[in-house]
Formats: C-alpha cells, sequence, structure tokens
C-alpha cells in the first residue's frame, strides 16, 4: 500500500517494498510516472493527478495495469485506491495486489481452451471417479454426443465400448495402477453406428502428487481399419486367385498338353517301326495334327495368362478379340464400340488396368448376371478415356453388394484408381448393370503431365 498526493509518493507500507525492490527513500522519492508502464508495451495512456487510472465506485475505484519492478521485471497488478485526508491535505491510498501469475494462468487457460477447440482428435477428461468433466469439440463429432449429454455422468454409462486385445476391466485397472493406456476399442455412437477407436489415457496428479483425474486422446481410425481389412480380403482374393490359376494350368497341362505329347511320342516310336516309307508318312501326319493341337493349347493359355495382342496392337484390339473369345464361349452377346483416336497407344499401365477391368466385368456378367447381351464402349479424346461396360442381365442391389465385399467389385475399383481414375456402378435387380470407368489422362499416374 502507498499514499500518493499529485503523482507523488509520501508514504509506502513493508510488502510494498518487498514487492517492488526499493527501499523506502527511494519510493519516496519516486512518482506514480516512475512505476506505472506505459506506451506501446502497457498498450495504456499516461494518467494524471486529476483523472486516476481507476473506475469510481462508491468511495473508492480499481483497475489493472502493469507495474515496473526495480529489477525492470513487470507484474501485472490490480490496484484498489480510496480518497483519504494525509496529514492534513487530500490524498489516495493505494492497494495494489501482484496477478502476474493470475493472468499467465488465465492466458494458459484461455490458450489450452483453444487448442482443445481447435484439435481434431477427440479429448476427454475425466475425475478420479471417472465422471466425465471435459468434452471437446472433437469428441461431440467424433461420439456423435454433445457435452452438455456428457458433462457430470460416468463414462461407463457413455461410452459403450468394447477394447481390443484387453478386458474392459483389465484396461481400466492398467489405467489406475500405472497411470497410463495405450489401446484400441470399439464404440457405438450416440446414432448407433460402430467406429474404430485409437486411445491414449493419462492419470492427471496435483502439485501434491494427489490423484485427480485422467485425460484421454482419442482418435477414430474407422476408415483405416475398414482399408486394413480391404487390403487384406484382396490379398486373399489374389492368393486364392493365383492357386485356381495354377491348378487350371496344371490341369490343362496334364489334360491336354501331356496328353498329346505322350501321344506324339508313342507316335515317333510308330514312325521309327514303320516298314515302308508309306506307313511313316501316314504316322508323320498324324504327329503334325497332334503337334498342331499342343500348339494350340499353349498359345490359349498363353492368352489367359496375358493376350499378346494387348502388348503388340493396343487395348482396342486386345477388347475386340476378348469380345469375340467370351461371347463364343457364352450365351449372350457381346458388341464392342470405339469412339476416338487409338493413336497414340494410351500408357500400358493403363490399357493392363482397363483390359482387366473389362475382362473382370464379363466374367461377373457370366457367372451372376445371365444377360442376353453386353455391350463396351470405350471413348477416349484429348483429356480422358471413359470405359462403359453394359449388360442386360439380373442385376443386383448395388449398397448390398459394396456392404458384403464383392471382392470382384472391389478389385474393379481399385484397379481404376491406381491409374488415377474413377469407377461407377449403377444396377438394379431385374434392370441390368451399367459400370463406367473414367480416367483424365493428363496427370494421371499413368499419364503423367
Amino acid at each position: 500500500m502507498w499514499v500518493l498526493q499529485e503523482l507523488a509518493v509520501v508514504d509506502v507500507n513493508r510488502a510494498a517494498l518487498l514487492q517492488y525492490g526499493y527501499t523506502r527513500d527511494e519510493f519516496l522519492a519516486m512518482s506514480l510516472d516512475d512505476i506505472e508502464v506505459v506506451g506501446e508495451l502497457a498498450k495504456e495512456p499516461r494518467h494524471s493527478a486529476a483523472k486516476p487510472p481507476m473506475t469510481k465506485v462508491g468511495g473508492a475505484s480499481g483497475g489493472a495495469l502493469k507495474h515496473q519492478k526495480k529489477d525492470g521485471s513487470l507484474i501485472d497488478v490490480e490496484i484498489t485506491s480510496f480518497t483519504v485526508t494525509f496529514r492534513g491535505r487530500p490524498a489516495l491510498l493505494y492497494s495494489t495486489l501482484d496477478v502476474t501469475y493470475l493472468r499467465r494462468a488465465e492466458a494458459q487457460t484461455r490458450y489450452l481452451d483453444l487448442l482443445l477447440a481447435t484439435v481434431t482428435d477427440a479429448v476427454v477428461a475425466s475425475d478420479d471417479k471417472f465422471i466425465v468433466t471435459g468434452w471437446n469439440a472433437a469428441a461431440e463429432s467424433t461420439y456423435g454426443r454433445r457435452a452438455d449429454e456428457v458433462l457430470g455422468r460416468p463414462d461407463a454409462l457413455v461410452f459403450r465400448t468394447n477394447f481390443v486385445g484387453v478386458e474392459h476391466t483389465e484396461a481400466i485397472q492398467r489405467l489406475v495402477e500405472t497411470g497410463r493406456f495405450h489401446g484400441e476399442f470399439t464404440h457405438r455412437r450416440g446414432d448407433g453406428k460402430r467406429i474404430h477407436i485409437e486411445s491414449r489415457a493419462v492419470a492427471l496428479v496435483d502439485c501434491a502428487g494427489h490423484r485427480i483425474g485422467y485425460v484421454s486422446v482419442n482418435r477414430d481410425i474407422t476408415e483405416r481399419r475398414c482399408a486394413e481389412e480391404t487390403i487384406r480380403a484382396l490379398l486373399r482374393d489374389v492368393l486364392t486367385a493365383q492357386e485356381a490359376e495354377r491348378r487350371r494350368i496344371a490341369r490343362e497341362l496334364h489334360d491336354e498338353t501331356a496328353q498329346t505329347l505322350t501321344s506324339l511320342l508313342v507316335g515317333l516310336r510308330t514312325v521309327d517301326e514303320s516298314q515302308d516309307l508309306g506307313q511313316a508318312k501316314e504316322a508323320a501326319n498324324r504327329l503334325r495334327g497332334l503337334v498342331a493341337a499342343a500348339l494350340l493349347g499353349v498359345q490359349r493359355m498363353a492368352r489367359g495368362l496375358r493376350p499378346s495382342v494387348l502388348d503388340d496392337l493396343g487395348l482396342e484390339e486386345a477388347l475386340e478379340r476378348l469380345s469375340l473369345e467370351v461371347g463364343d464361349s457364352n450365351d449372350f452377346v457381346v458388341d464392342l464400340h470405339v469412339t476416338g483416336p487409338r493413336l497414340p497407344r494410351l500408357p500400358e499401365q493403363l490399357e493392363i488396368a482397363l483390359y482387366r477391368i473389362s475382362q473382370e466385368a464379363l466374367t461377373n456378367a457370366s457367372k451372376h448376371g445371365s444377360p442376353k447381351a453386353v455391350s463396351i464402349l470405350i471413348h477416349r479424346n484429348a483429356k480422358h478415356v471413359r470405359l462403359v461396360i453394359e449388360d442386360d442381365g439380373k442385376g443386383f442391389n448395388v449398397e448390398d453388394a459394396v456392404s458384403d465385399k464383392q471382392l470382384g467389385l472391389v478389385g474393379m475399383r481399385e484397379r481404376a484408381k491406381l491409374v488415377g481414375g474413377s469407377m461407377s456402378i449403377e444396377s438394379s435387380p431385374g434392370s441390368g448393370t451399367t459400370i463406367c470407368i473414367s480416367v483424365p489422362l493428363s496427370g494421371s499416374p499413368a499419364f503423367p503431365s
């Protein structure tokens, strides 16, 4: 506390000496202007004796300022002043309270509130009894519950949780005993949707070391887990397809090529044992037919693995050959329509992707659609290439097919994404199916700009 007369300090108590670091004689030689910080630093105007820096409240006034101590450091102070009479003259009695740490704490609190409001992870706080005390905006979005719905409630009632790889009681016990927990769990949102959460939780303690609560940072990893499951399913599908292809090739080699070579070996023995030239020529003619059949079988297997026409002549010619082969081996007609320029050829990666997508679509149609006709349209211009495969078959419910993770459709979509394109499916029961693939040519992974 100090006493001012016309801004000059005329008396001061011991607490002021300790707070500001001046001696009594130094204080009494100073004025208010020597203590108050003004200008750009304080953002406050200089006060005059005629107009004290406080707002009048009854017989007293109060305000907040910055003062400078003897060592040059600044402190935030709250001031309360009273009009008094000192030594027979009017004076002001100043009572100053150092609120520096309070201001810092308030600033830190505002910063933390802003931080919690802007982070994308759900932050949840609870007391030592697991009563929810904090719930940021990301938690509202992640869990589908407003803060006013959950604050003050036990978290066991808020969260309907199944932990992954650990029992619920074990996870809570680990958090209570060690003060830390890192794990994953599934949770049912307020709207009933099940989500997958990765959570990190720690215990909070006060300055005396007593536990006062817990805070957890939770991240929604549902999409990541779905992507991982899809990748695993695709990998299983690829491995299954590889084994099926190996079985098919082994069966064809055994049933056709091996038997033809065995017949060829027997025929060569007949030629060797022939008694005259006529018998040898007759046996040689039969062998020529066997060799031709074996060659056709090998060529057919090679085309099934990778059609040479795709490498030699391009996508359009390969699709024409594919349409003829599928049409000949099934009870439906495949029509191919090509519009736009064919030269220059598309990049190899893009040609392979569009060919395999067409191959898979025709396989799906023959297995599940029972169509009478299938139409393949490929249109190309300077900016994009579009592939449309349409059939008049049974059709299906697109949402059910996607939810059931039909790996053929998933594989087609992934092939389109790998070349920078997109795939759309239109179908309904009894109305056929239309699959559209659109790939931008400029800037795509298959056709960089």
